[in-house]
């Protein structure tokens, strides 16, 4: 995280010295972290001068820096964002507020300055241990993600001992690793198992003993986001078809999907003060189902009809198996 901090610090610094009428002395390191600050929340909304200064000022107490700015400085940090992070903000004249205008940022970038707020966060000057809770359930099996990463970058073979939750015991699996992927805080490795040449998908908590091996790539290249395009999790729909589906919420938990949506297909079909209709392309897999069944009584309808009754009827077998035990 350092590395991509500093990697950071250096492009701004080379923006600075092209730029000779910016050229003054400052604190790199408070610099690119008000950036950071500046855009992300401007990815929340759109806000005035004002409403940003108040907004630094707050993280400038909070944070031991000082992360103040002047109109002039926010029109060249604004410059610097667009060049390091393409992103575009310009000011609204027929609102009066910032906004962003265009953002052509990777989800990986995204992700990384999610991790550098979090980075600063956890460098406060002041003592945080017992004001940071974290998860207690750690994901397990991180400590191979940067050799797997390694051996798609060098396309190399790996192999690991590999326990099904429903199989008794461990067996040796040999895979032409292709990708990563992050569900539910859990992360899984999707490749091509040289044994059955055909992709699999494996979960990195499963995962023991993992090596590179010599073995380079033998197979053809898969396009594993068109494998998960579909997809709501981690289950890949093989060749079944998406179909169109129609969630019916009441407004209170519509708010939380619409600030995270299930799927990269959701829309909104229709909204009024009570209930927002949902709609999404994809294949109801088990683990969609699971996540609509965790709604509750918040999910109000599903459509079409065969799906609703899948999930009723697990629902009922549920409270069959419940009854029977009380």
């Amino acid at each position: 995280m350092e590395k991509f901090i500093d990697k950071l610090t250096s492009r701004i610094k080379e923006y600075l010295d092209n730029e000779s009428q910016f050229r003054i002395k400052l604190n790199t390191s408070e610099i690119s972290i008000r950036q950071q600050l500046i855009l992300n929340r401007l990815r929340k909304g759109n806000y005035t001068f004002e409403e940003i200064l108040s907004y630094l000022e707050l993280e400038s107490e909070v944070q031991s820096l000082d992360l103040v700015l002047s109109k002039r400085t926010l029109q060249r940090d604004l410059k610097i964002i667009y060049s390091v992070y393409g992103v575009e903000i310009k000011y609204d004249r027929s609102i009066g507020k910032y906004r962003i205008i265009n953002d052509h940022q990777s989800i990986l970038q995204q992700r990384l300055l999610e991790a550098v707020d979090l980075y600063n966060a956890l460098s406060l000057k002041e003592r945080v241990s017992d004001k940071l809770i974290f998860e207690q359930r750690k994901p397990k099996g991180t400590e191979y993600l940067v050799s797997i990463l390694k051996a798609i970058k060098d396309k190399k073979q790996i192999t690991f001992d590999y326990q099904k939750y429903w199989e008794a015991h461990e067996r040796q699996r040999t895979i032409e690793p292709r990708a990563l992927k992050e569900h539910k805080q859990r992360w899984y490795v999707i490749g091509i198992d040289v044994e059955k040449k055909k992709p699999r998908i494996f979960g990195l908590d499963r995962v023991q003993n993992l090596e590179v091996i010599e073995g380079g790539f033998m197979f053809e290249k898969i396009d594993v986001k068109e494998m998960f395009k579909h997809s709501f999790g981690i289950i890949s729909p093989n060749n079944d078809k998406p179909i169109n589906i129609e969630l019916t919420f009441n407004s209170f938990q519509a708010k939380y999907l619409k600030s995270l949506p299930l799927h990269h297909s959701q829309k909104i079909l229709e909204e009024d003060k009570d209930i927002v209709v949902f709609e999404l392309f994809l294949v109801p897999t088990y683990d969609f189902k699971m996540e609509l069944m965790s709604y509750g009584s918040s999910l109000l309808d599903i459509k079409p009809e065969g799906l609703k009754n899948e999930i009723v009827l697990e629902i009922q077998n549920s409270l069959k198996v419940l009854n029977r035990k009380l």
